[in-house]
């Protein structure tokens, strides 16, 4: 038996108690059989948007056209969607009709791969009518049904594809692999915002490297990535998501703020990878000088993730490691706002306007080469000479 959380059995059982069926669905009973905690549970049921609307107190209308109801209990959100088929995908990517069915087949038929086809509840077990837990005991992502149609109707299923094999670590069946790199430059006319949620994802996937078949198809270019990147070295760095997302369009050769801009990143990836960029630009450092003028145009986790990447790619980072530790631990100055003389003081000396800034830029790279001359007394001597 699944351990289904306990508000989403409550939505379950009053909805079986009002004469409906009721199942938790999808990824969540999927990561369940696969001893992984669920993110959420999506319940799918019988009963009409209107029918769940009058059932509970507290209800949003999220996505009532394709029958979707957003149930809150206790401040959580659970979805409820009725069992649905749908048909019209104009657009590869959304139905233009949806209609309302009664059986759970015919709603699961609908869905994309086979271990993603499975509903389950206390009372009736684990509903599996498309093989899907024989698939995850070979670990195996297989479409439901003919895979052209699965992803002529959506063709954000084919990233999807790619998304699981990376993170599940499974092999993709054949045809199903065929299907998707065949019809994969469907994917260009895809939101960029859908295109990097899951590309995240996919990239911090242990068996990331699966990507090489979709971008040897073709599958990126409308992202400029035509050639493959080192996956050993984006697998080294999984650990952080902007790193990965970066490696993936700079070890491609691809232009990174570009793609940025095309994946509608938000601010925090943009100065990332511009800040990144301007690194990866510069000579590698070779003392606290350098790492300093470094962590000025960066920030210190910028910088070690910058140590990973040069790591991933072979090249020795112990002793910069070391002397960054030693800058931030000992807090060796690097910034104007870290010197112990402002403009205010200089000011008073009788500096004017931009003039105060070159003095201050001066000052600052002394302190770099020469922590211990920052006191107001010393900077203030080294003013006066000047």
């Amino acid at each position: 038996m699944l351990k289904i959380p306990p508000k989403t059995e409550y939505v379950i059982k009053k909805l079986a108690e009002n004469g409906f069926e009721a199942y938790i669905v999808g990824g969540c009973v999927r990561d369940m059989l696969l001893g992984i905690t669920p993110f959420d549970s999506d319940v799918t049921t019988n009963a009409t948007p209107q029918e769940v609307i009058n059932l509970f107190e507290k209800t949003v209308p999220t996505g009532i056209k394709h029958g979707t109801v957003t149930v809150i209990i206790e401040n959580e959100p659970i979805e409820v969607t009725t069992f649905r088929c749908e048909s019209g995908y104009t657009d590869n990517r959304h139905p233009e009709s949806v209609t309302f069915v009664s059986s759970l087949k015919e709603d699961l038929a609908r869905r994309d791969f086979t271990v993603n086809a499975l509903a389950y509840n206390n009372d009736n077990g684990l509903k599996d009518f498309f093989g899907g837990q024989e698939d995850l005991k070979t670990r195996t992502l297989r479409a439901v049904g003919n895979p052209n149609t699965r992803f002529s109707e959506d063709a954000l299923r084919i990233l999807r594809l790619f998304r699981f094999a990376a993170t599940l670590e499974f092999e993709i069946e054949s045809n199903t692999l065929e299907a998707a790199l065949s019809l994969s430059k469907n994917l260009s006319t895809i939101s960029r915002e859908r295109i990097a949620v899951e590309l995240k994802k996919a990239i911090i996937g242990k068996n990331s490297k699966v990507l090489r078949n979709l971008i040897l198809s073709g599958g990126l270019e409308f992202l400029n990535i035509k050639k493959c990147p080192d996956f050993k070295i984006i697998n080294l760095c999984r650990d952080s998501e902007m790193l990965s997302l970066f490696l993936l369009f700079y070890l491609s050769d691809s232009d990174v703020t570009k793609a940025c801009e095309s994946l509608k990143l938000s601010n925090s990836y943009k100065a990332y990878f511009k800040n990144m960029l301007s690194l990866l630009n510069l000579p590698y450092p070779k003392d606290k000088a350098e790492i300093k003028e470094m962590l000025r145009i960066s920030s210190k986790e910028l910088f070690y993730d910058y140590l990973k990447f040069k790591s991933a790619c072979g090249i020795d980072t112990n002793n910069q490691g070391v002397m960054l530790t030693e800058i931030l631990e000992n807090s060796e100055p690097y910034l104007i706002s870290h010197l112990k003389l402002c403009g205010k003081d200089l000011e008073s000396l009788g500096f004017k306007g931009t003039k105060i800034g070159e003095i201050l830029e001066t000052l600052r790279k002394e302190v770099i080469k020469n922590p211990h001359i920052n006191t107001r007394e010393k900077l203030l001597g080294i003013v006066k000479n000047l």
